[in-house]
């Protein structure tokens, strides 16, 4: 959640991401990298992912987790929560694996296609944490992501198995497909800024000028109180769209907000390019006061942060690589 008159590394990225959505967004010709994420043991708070890189150069593939993740100014090391990694080629033997330092792999010697297995935990239902359980998967991308570099621009394509016996629905800003599991991403940067939700999401859309926005609700009331809820969020866009006069074009096709309003999710707000996470342990019967005050928050920064920054000039640069 940043304040408007703040300048950050997390604008700076927003800035860059921006530039390379616009770029990527009619695809590009390398092949995607893929990630599966399934959740074979949701009670115990783990979830596996399954990422694949092909068309691979010959030199070490270097994977990493990240050390911070969009609109946050402090450090969270999310390859503490990464275990029981393991790396095969495209025909399922293994390949060595190095630790060369506390935030990465390295796969010393690899043909054209690695897969890389791994698990990771998560029980904080925040906007930068990853949370599972059997109720739902709660999912901030920098916390799960093993990323390789090099590969930042390749295409991406993501797919979610629900976990066994539920019939969890996917939220998210990333790119649909005909599949209601499987999503794609222009770039790495755009899937690192896509927090999704898997649960009993309750959604409902409105238009507002030519804009779709999607309120995806995880929640304990009913769905009356959602939709009178969402009448006062529809209210709100209105409005801040009065302020700026305009609405930003939404790359893929919606803006939607994530709200889990759970018992035991941690208050908190944080903006992304086409979406917004919101967390809190209260509800909409005894605080709809406050979580809308939090909705327009965010939803402010959909202009200013995430499309109105400073202008990028040698100052800027200097405060950004201190």
């Amino acid at each position: 959640m940043n304040t408007p008159s703040t300048f950050s590394r997390a604008a700076f990225a927003s800035a860059i991401l921006g530039g390379l959505v616009a770029s990527t967004i009619v695809g590009r010709a390398e092949s995607p990298l893929s990630y599966r994420f399934t959740f074979p043991e949701a009670q115990h708070h783990w979830m596996a992912v399954e990422a694949t890189y092909t068309d691979l150069p010959g030199a070490p593939l270097e994977l990493r987790m990240s050390r911070s993740s969009p609109g946050r100014y402090s450090l969270h090391d999310f390859a503490k929560n990464v275990y029981d990694v393991q790396a095969t080629d495209a025909d399922g033997k293994a390949l060595t694996l190095t630790r060369p330092d506390p935030y990465g792999w390295t796969v010393p010697t690899h043909g054209p296609t690695v897969t890389v297995r791994y698990k990771v935990f998560g029980d904080r239902t925040d906007g930068t944490y990853l949370a599972v359980d059997p109720t739902h998967a709660h999912i901030n991308m920098p916390s799960a992501i093993m990323w390789a570099r090099g590969l930042d621009d390749r295409p991406v394509d993501v797919t979610f198995t629900p976990a066994a016996g539920t019939q969890w629905t996917v939220a998210s800003q990333l790119f649909p497909t005909a599949d209601p599991t499987k999503f794609t991403a222009p770039n790495l940067q755009y899937l690192m800024d896509s927090p999704t939700e898997l649960g009993p999401v309750m959604m409902r859309t409105f238009s507002v000028a030519g804009r779709t926005f999607r309120f995806a609700a995880h929640h304990t009331g009913t769905a009356a109180e959602l939709d009178s809820f969402v009448g006062d969020v529809q209210k709100i866009v209105t409005a801040e769209g009065d302020i700026f006069g305009e609405y930003p074009t939404y790359e893929p096709g919606t803006y939607t907000f994530i709200a889990d309003y759970l018992p035991y999710a941690n208050g908190d707000g944080m903006e992304h390019r086409n979406s917004t996470i919101i967390t809190s342990s209260s509800s909409l019967r005894t605080n709809r006061p406050g979580l809308l005050g939090t909705v327009a928050h965010e939803f402010f920064h959909n202009w200013n942060v995430e499309r109105i920054r400073p202008r990028d000039d040698g100052a800027v640069r200097a405060v950004v690589e201190r």
